[in-house]
């Protein structure tokens, strides 16, 4: 199996403590100008669960469709689905056994989940046998995008959709070796740090996706009060992202992928 991110080690010992988490992603804003540090860390919670339900409506789900999640996290976008489509088959896909678990304990009756430990880049199903696949904030994760791209497009079927969001960064022009060696040490596995929306358009188009592209990236910069406040001393994997978006070499993009 490939490796899990470092950083759901220190999000699982918080659900040991207690915390009460659904989302691991940077979250989505109306209006960001207008977020100050104090709304942006009060409010995170509330802003990852807005960006989930903006790539569920993107989604299209209808009444009994077949959903896969890829990347599903503790589980919280699968519940949200589960809530707004009682009818519709779901099955939640991580390389974490760990995180599976979670997304099973918070699920007393998972009446129309499943939850299956599989790496997104070899899906373990038929093919043509989703209408929908979504994957938040997951696939620069994975050993290759155009790999998942293609094993996604094999599992659904013709007229299906995949949705997902993704994050592109463009190499600054100096300290690259350090900035990837720390992005890598925090954040990965990241295997193809430094991609542009050209090839992203390039693998929907061999994997045989037809792609529409929306930039959310100014919709996520309040979340970076939450996940790498300024003042710190420490040049964390978060905090590059941060100074990343803000030098524009940051880009969040929601993509909608139809087979």
């Amino acid at each position: 199996m490939p490796r899990v991110p470092a950083y759901f080690d220190a999000f699982l010992a918080a659900i040991a403590q207690g915390a009460e988490i659904d989302h691991v992603h940077l979250g989505h804003w109306d209006e960001p100008e207008a977020v100050t540090p104090s709304r942006a860390r009060a409010g995170f919670a509330e802003a990852q669960a807005r960006l989930s339900e903006r790539l569920v409506a993107m989604l299209d789900v209808g009444p009994a469709d077949r959903v896969l999640d890829v990347g599903s996290g503790f589980g919280g976008t699968l519940r949200a689905l589960r809530r707004s489509h009682p009818a519709a088959a779901l099955v939640g896909l991580n390389v974490d056994a760990r995180q599976l678990a979670v997304s099973l304990r918070r699920d007393a009756a998972p009446m129309n989940a499943t939850w299956i430990a599989a790496d997104a880049c070899r899906l373990p199903f038929a093919e043509a046998i989703f209408d929908r696949l979504l994957c938040v904030e997951a696939a620069f994760h994975f050993r290759s995008r155009l790999a998942f791209l293609t094993e996604a497009r094999r599992v659904l079927r013709r007229g299906g959709v995949l949705v997902m969001s993704d994050i592109l960064l463009t190499p600054p022009p100096d300290g690259l070796a350090a900035l990837s060696d720390r992005l890598e040490a925090d954040l990965g596995p990241w295997p193809a740090k430094w991609v542009s929306l050209a090839e992203i358009r390039r693998d929907a188009a061999r994997a045989g996706f037809a792609l529409t592209v929306h930039d959310a990236t100014a919709n996520t910069g309040p979340s970076y009060h939450t996940i790498a406040p300024d003042g710190r001393a420490d040049r964390t994997g978060g905090a590059i992202l941060r100074d990343l978006h803000r030098s524009g070499r940051l880009r969040y993009l929601y993509l909608r992928l139809a087979a």
